[in-house]
């Protein structure tokens, strides 16, 4: 599971994700820097809230920290586009 994310990730160090609601079709798409990490507060957080949740049937090898740089609005109507 991520690996192509993974890979991108390690490559550029860029990312962008996307959201929204199909009841509303508000949606706005983050794009930032990343990293990829297998170790340190965050990766032992994750794997903490994992191991309770699903008690050993997910096991988390890494998490990608996202500095956000800009948010897009995707939303159809006149604010499309637009970066707040």
């Amino acid at each position: 599971m991520m690996e192509t994310t993974v890979a991108n990730v390690r490559a550029n160090g860029k990312i962008a994700l996307s959201a929204y609601d199909p009841k509303t079709s508000e949606g706005y798409q983050v794009k930032g820097s990343a990293v990829y990490l297998t170790e340190g507060p965050l990766v032992d957080a994750l794997r903490k809230k994992a191991e309770a949740v699903f008690h050993g049937a997910m096991v988390v090898k890494g998490a990608v920290h996202i500095t956000p740089e800009a948010v897009i609005v995707t939303t159809p109507g006149k604010d499309n586009k637009k970066v707040l």
